[in-house]
């Protein structure tokens, strides 16, 4: 079978990568993963995912953003779509919305973890239909 996409999990819980890795490959994805977002900028460099899932809180409390502004400012990167996804709101009691934030979140979508299968799957084929649809 020839995957529907490649996407790249960025992630230092290995039990969302995992999960996650798994929901992605039954719905026809090739997965890439990495712990970090020093790794998962090298695996983007190396492996050009289609879409990238990545985790706001990491190494540092905002490794998130600071990864997602480096690939945006990148002309070889910056439509690549990004889905942060993250439990910040459990952590700290503060949300974010693409509505109010996307201007400086420098990603194309933000869900909150745990995020549900089914709209998980949603929002990477509606990201990766319309980076098609601009091709």
């Amino acid at each position: 079978m020839i995957p529907k996409g490649r996407i790249l999990l960025i992630d230092d819980d290995p039990d969302f990568l995992e999960m996650h890795s798994t929901i992605l490959k039954n719905h026809g994805y090739e997965i890439l993963t990495a712990t970090s977002s020093k790794e998962g900028l090298e695996r983007v460099r190396t492996e050009m995912p289609d879409l990238i899932i990545l985790d706001l809180i990491m190494e540092k409390h905002d490794a998130g953003f600071a990864f997602s502004k480096t690939l945006k400012t990148d002309p070889l990167f910056k439509k690549i779509p990004i889905i942060m996804v993250t439990s910040v709101a459990q952590v700290t009691g503060y949300s974010f919305s693409m509505k109010e934030d996307g201007y400086w979140m420098k990603t194309d979508e933000f869900l909150e973890k745990p995020v549900e299968p089914q709209k998980l799957i949603e929002t990477v084929e509606r990201l990766l239909k319309g980076t098609q649809e601009q091709e």
